[in-house]
């Protein structure tokens, strides 16, 4: 017997907006789409750096970079500042663009727009419990 068709329904775990993502396009995401699965790993590279600078190894190779950065700049003569920007407009864009978390359309897949059915699963499908909780030998069968 074929297995319906399900959907899946999560909240981001970096914008907290709730996604309908369907079985087909399901793969354990935890992100409403690629802006807020790159800005995450931005995020944890960020992290796990700062954890690396903490180390004897990593301060060593840090302090090694910053003195060859500063022979290279030793060699250069600078005479003059360089020329002032002006700050770049602070409006905000008329239209939502995609950078933005978009709201969730009910009944439809986050990722291909495909209809789903109206019942959402929370939780991932997992496979079949009961093959799992075989006994060992090696343990007591209780009183």
């Amino acid at each position: 017997m074929p297995m319906e068709k399900n959907a899946r329904l999560f909240n981001c775990h970096r914008c907290n907006v709730p996604v309908i993502i369907c079985s087909d396009c399901d793969r354990g995401n935890i992100y409403c789409g690629s802006n807020c699965s790159q800005a995450a790993r931005v995020q944890n590279h960020r992290i796990a750096n700062a954890a690396y600078q903490n180390t004897i190894k990593g301060k060593l190779n840090h302090a090694e970079r910053q003195r060859c950065y500063r022979m290279r700049q030793s060699t250069k003569k600078v005479t003059d500042h360089s020329s002032i920007t002006e700050p770049p407009d602070g409006s905000l864009p008329s239209e939502p663009s995609e950078g933005y978390p978009q709201p969730v359309k009910s009944g439809c897949c986050r990722f291909c727009g495909k209809q789903v059915p109206p019942y959402l699963r929370i939780g991932y499908l997992g496979r079949d419990i009961g093959t799992n909780l075989r006994r060992s030998s090696a343990w007591p069968l209780g009183p």
